[in-house]
């Protein structure tokens, strides 16, 4: 049986290997991310002193949680690993009073997340598309300064349910990031960065499909050329013409899963982008 604990900041490479394994998008940076918000709520499971699956537990204070990054090497699967790894997920969230659980679950997955007993809530595209070139600029974007935070806070809390600063200051420090603001009341906000397989834009709030648009285009612009990936949640069908717009085109949908009380449904309008799969 796999003994699970916490994981080491000097084993990341083998949670890389993992992710070039299973063709994901994640760097070092995306594991740092992930150990930096909760050293405690990032696993590894062992067989035998060997290091053969990983999982996170993001926790946003106790009102939500986010269970990724559940994946298990080759050469240890079908041993009920990925299943352990996800129980102790659950169990971890659940000791430290987390009153919900979400996951983003491929279709595969699914079917072993119900059976835990998690319920589906919405769809989740990823949409991905070469990074536009020529697009127009726009003065009322500028990037985030330090007096913003405390309208993020109150904003992305309003669109999330649930407190994520510790995540967006973070995201701030590792890649471009803008805001529009007007007659002192923030519009939207918005982050990118670099992955293995493409950059990535998200998480995106916005009050509005233009200054969503504004913001994108900022952050687009800032991304070297190349493709980009796009995650959104379709039930906002503003966030879904946004993207499609520039011609990405979905390439993986999955389903957003709950373990416990339901959260966020009042704030999807103003979701333009997710944060990644892993962390909602």
């Amino acid at each position: 049986m796999a003994e699970i604990r916490p994981m080491r900041a000097e084993e990341i490479p083998f949670g890389l290997e993992l992710c070039r394994i299973a063709g994901w998008n994640q760097l070092v940076a995306d594991w740092e991310r992930l150990l930096a918000l909760d050293p405690e709520g990032v696993f590894i499971a062992e067989e035998q002193g060997t290091p053969c699956g990983t999982a996170s537990a993001v926790r946003y204070g106790t009102r939500l949680s986010w269970i990724g990054m559940v994946l298990v090497h080759p050469d240890f699967r079908r041993r009920g690993i990925g299943s352990a790894l996800m129980a102790h997920c659950i169990q971890y969230l659940q000791q430290h009073g987390v009153e919900s659980i979400k996951l983003d679950a491929t279709d595969q997955g699914r079917p072993v997340y119900l059976k835990l007993g998690f319920r589906d809530e919405r769809p989740c595209y990823r949409m991905t598309g070469a990074r536009p070139d020529g697009l127009p600029s726009h003065p009322e974007v500028r990037p985030i300064a330090p007096g913003d935070w405390p309208k993020i806070a109150e904003m992305d809390r309003a669109a999330f349910d649930a407190d994520r600063l510790p995540l967006l200051r973070i995201l701030h420090g590792e890649g471009p990031s803008a805001v529009i603001e007007r007659g002192g009341e923030l519009q939207a906000y918005g982050f990118a960065r670099l992955g293995f397989n493409a950059s990535y834009l998200g998480p995106l709030v916005s009050r509005n499909p233009d200054d969503a648009r504004a913001v994108a285009e900022t952050l687009l612009a800032a991304l070297p050329a190349g493709s980009v990936y796009w995650d959104i949640l379709p039930d906002n069908a503003a966030s879904l013409a946004l993207v499609d717009s520039y011609g990405f085109q979905v390439i993986r949908q999955l389903t957003r899963m709950v373990l416990g009380a339901s959260t966020g449904s009042d704030g999807v309008a103003q979701i333009y982008g997710a944060a990644s799969f892993e962390l909602g």
